[in-house]
């Protein structure tokens, strides 16, 4: 009898799927909000408002603002499209960026940001929630 339940507990451990144990990223709360993002290598810090299906970016200390379309591909992984506005501005912005929230925490997210027109290209930060 022993056998029996050890066997029936065995095979319902194997056949439990895989992601149901992995931790769900909770990505909702950074769907719409105002952000901070330093870059890295240039020190460079942006500040990103989100809201609905439009995202502002500023340079911190430039008046410039620039626009973005976003669409959410899932909770967690959206892409950003730059407006002809932005493009008019700088052609340097061009392309479809893809970001994907792989990191949650309580004030901030880490992202993988790619380009699939630049298979090469990949960029990971942490944007912080500020409002």
């Amino acid at each position: 009898m022993k056998k029996i339940i050890a066997f029936v507990i065995f095979t319902f451990l194997f056949f439990i799927p895989q992601d149901a144990s992995a931790q769900k990223l909770d990505c909702k709360k950074f769907k719409n909000g105002t952000f901070k993002l330093v870059d890295k290598s240039t020190g460079t810090t942006f500040i990103i408002k989100r809201k609905g299906a439009i995202q502002t970016e500023e340079i911190e200390g430039e008046s410039r603002s620039l626009s973005f379309t976003i669409k959410w591909i899932d909770d967690c992984k959206y892409t950003v499209l730059p407006t002809q506005e932005t493009l008019d501005y700088d052609k340097r912005y061009a392309g479809v960026l893809v970001i994907e929230i792989i990191e949650v925490k309580d004030k901030s997210y880490v992202m993988r940001a790619t380009m699939p027109q630049h298979p090469d290209f990949v960029l990971e930060s942490e944007m912080f929630l500020i409002e």
